[in-house]
């Protein structure tokens, strides 16, 4: 589980990703609350996973192992939603902002994916 740092660079650069890959959903000059509420679910949607592990780091209210358990629970609970939202939206429900839930559909699925990989050192790297 890597720490603060991963998961911030992960959403921005999840939301030029996002940005880039649905360019004419954010392209325009009536678009500025569109690639603001995009910035915004990338970043928010990167730490999701992560809400116990932000509640311990916080408070020190139980043990670290305690935490993890949840945060790993967590994480399986949201793996099946994060891969069955962008099939909902873009088959079943017609959505006006398709493209940003699809970002951060994907943004719980690369932080995942990143405490799955990557070694945790400490809270920030």
């Amino acid at each position: 589980m890597p720490g603060a740092l991963p998961h911030l660079i992960a959403g921005c650069t999840m939301f030029f990703i996002g940005r880039y890959y649905f360019k004419n959903y954010f392209d325009g000059k009536d678009k500025f609350k569109e690639r603001l509420l995009l910035a915004i679910v990338c970043l928010s949607f990167s730490f999701i996973p992560d809400f116990f592990l932000i509640i311990y780091y916080t408070t020190y209210i139980l043990p670290k192992e305690s935490f993890v358990i949840y945060h790993d629970l967590f994480a399986l609970m949201l793996i099946p939603i994060a891969v069955a939202t962008p099939i909902i939206m873009k088959y079943v429900i017609n959505t006006k902002r398709e493209p940003i839930w699809i970002m951060g559909s994907l943004c719980i699925l690369l932080h995942i994916i990143m405490d799955f990989l990557i070694e945790e050192t400490n809270m920030w790297i």
